[in-house]
């Protein structure tokens, strides 16, 4: 290489003239970092492409984690709902049992018997209660 212009290409404008073994070496160095930054975008493209799947999937997992969050917020919405008819249906348990007890013990208290009393017989009350019922069963009603 002269200083008339041969190998200009590889050469800026203005800059000292490079000996040959290292203009040599400075285009194996060159194509060797070329080849690895063809190897470094290869790998950036990639990773670029598993980014976007993860982000994919991230954005899959969200979605899907908004909606169990939606059902959870629903049933709790619901069970608060259960839990105060719940509370209803038991005081109107205990209301009912209160009055079931009541009508109960009023029952009992109509079939008292009294002991020690001496009931007669003579006076016929048997008698005519037994001919009323009778009359009325054969009328039907």
């Amino acid at each position: 290489m002269s200083r008339t212009g041969e190998g200009a290409e590889a050469r800026l404008e203005g800059s000292p003239e490079i000996p040959p073994q290292d203009e040599n070496e400075l285009r194996h160095i060159l194509a060797a970092m070329q080849q690895s930054l063809t190897q470094i975008d290869g790998k950036i493209d990639s990773l670029s492409y598993r980014v976007d799947r993860m982000m994919e999937r991230l954005d899959k997992q969200t979605e899907r984690m908004d909606q169990v969050e939606r059902r959870v917020s629903a049933v709790e919405d619901g069970q608060t709902a259960l839990a105060s008819g719940q509370l209803k249906v038991n005081t109107e348990l205990d209301i009912l049992n209160h009055k079931m007890d009541d009508l109960e013990s009023r029952s009992r208290r109509n079939n008292l018997r009294v002991r020690g009393l001496a009931e007669s017989t003579s006076i016929g009350l048997y008698a005519s209660v037994e001919d009323k019922s009778l009359k009325r069963i054969n009328r039907g009603g």
